[in-house]
């Protein structure tokens, strides 16, 4: 019984909360309760809702990518023999400047001049011979087809004395494009291989540096643009170089983009091995820059309240990028739009409002464009 007045007792309050709460609606709307006209009182109107509003401003969604990457000499090789043989002569120095073609190793080749002659005397014999047949294939003293066995001769002689210069020729070895040469692994009178490595060579006119931009910024990157690079070899000092190739897909397991940058080694101060700490700034769109305070969210998504004619509207927005207080959008807001910080919570659509910040102050803002923050290889904001 007991339990029964309780539960009766709490069904009253609710209803009369429920019929205070209806008997205010009108008034909680904004509109004109019923009757009034009836019984000749003035009409209730709503009052404005107290606002604060911030100017809308644009900036860039602009971002600045930081990775480490290791120095490449723009061309760099192992060299080998072409042939097998004893080192009769070192022609360079570690270290030395080479032009193309210089020679830089040489094997014995007494074997191979003496093929080069043998081969030159069988061209000469059969060019002689070609020479006598043909003038007596005139006079008819001679068949055709011994002419042509004779002409057959000749071109053989001269395939066989480019075979032989051939090999002559690979007998020294020379510098495939000029550079730098190391330290040679030879000394005279050493018996190599094809597959003894003789010294590298570099070509350090510049150097490529491989690094890897996040799957977020890689529409960012341009062929050509601009970086800079440090090392930690010559501190202080920062170097320029652009993009040389980007990537043709992206990585599966880190969501990165390998990219090469290019830069020039003016005055040889830089080495192939070295690290480099890359710099790459991207360039962004422009859009709207509105206060964090300003963005709500609905089940259709985000927006903001701005102020037109002196009455609250709702504008749907996307976020673009966040940067401390302030949040870039997409959304169709112009440098002449107000957005409201403060007094969201009593705002509709249509809703009367007052400014209650100073205007002067409101018009000129004293945020400023936020720097670009670097982002890590991982795609994260740098603190």
């Amino acid at each position: 019984m007991k339990a029964a007045k309780q539960i009766v007792l709490l069904g009253l309050i609710g209803a009369l909360a429920a019929g205070a709460w209806f008997a205010d609606l009108d008034g909680i709307l904004g509109r004109e309760p019923e009757g009034a006209q009836k019984s000749g009182k003035p009409k209730r109107v709503s009052r404005p809702v107290p606002v604060i509003v911030k100017p809308v401003i644009f900036d860039s969604d602009a971002a600045v990518i930081e990775a480490v990457g290791t120095g490449v000499a723009h061309r760099a090789v192992t060299l080998f023999p072409e042939s097998a043989g004893r080192v009769t002569a070192v022609q360079f120095k570690a270290g030395q400047k080479v032009d193309a073609g210089a020679p830089l190793l040489k094997l014995d080749d007494e074997v191979e001049q003496l093929a080069v002659k043998l081969a030159l005397v069988q061209l000469n014999e059969a060019q002689r011979k070609i020479a006598r047949y043909e003038k007596l294939g005139t006079r008819g003293n001679i068949a055709r087809s011994e002419i042509d066995t004779a002409r057959t001769a000749v071109l053989t002689a001269e395939i066989r004395l480019s075979q032989a210069a051939l090999a002559l020729k690979r007998r020294t070895l020379p510098a495939p494009f000029s550079g730098v040469v190391g330290i040679a692994t030879v000394e005279p009178g050493d018996r190599v291989t094809t597959t003894r490595a003789i010294t590298s060579l570099d070509d350090r006119s510049s150097l490529r540096v491989d690094f890897d931009v996040p799957e977020i910024f890689v529409y960012g990157v341009r062929q050509g643009g601009a970086l800079s690079a440090t090392t930690w070899a010559l501190p202080g000092e920062r170097f320029r170089g652009n993009i040389a190739t980007i990537g043709s897909r992206i990585d599966k397991d880190t969501r990165t983009m390998r990219v090469r940058a290019r830069i020039p080694n003016r005055g040889d101060r830089l080495r192939p091995g070295m690290a480099f700490s890359i710099r790459l700034p991207l360039t962004g769109n422009r859009f709207p820059s509105v206060p964090s305070a300003a963005i709500q969210w609905s089940r259709k998504g985000a927006f903001v309240w701005i102020v037109r004619d002196n009455k609250a509207a709702r504008v749907p927005v996307s976020v673009v990028k966040r940067s401390d207080a302030w949040v870039l959008v997409d959304a169709k807001l112009t440098a002449k739009h107000r957005v409201v910080i403060e007094g969201v919570q009593r705002l509709r659509a249509g809703r009367a409002v007052s400014v209650r910040n100073d205007t002067a102050e409101a018009k000129s803002p004293k945020k400023k464009s936020p720097d670009a923050k670097p982002a890590t290889p991982t795609g994260r904001p740098g603190q």
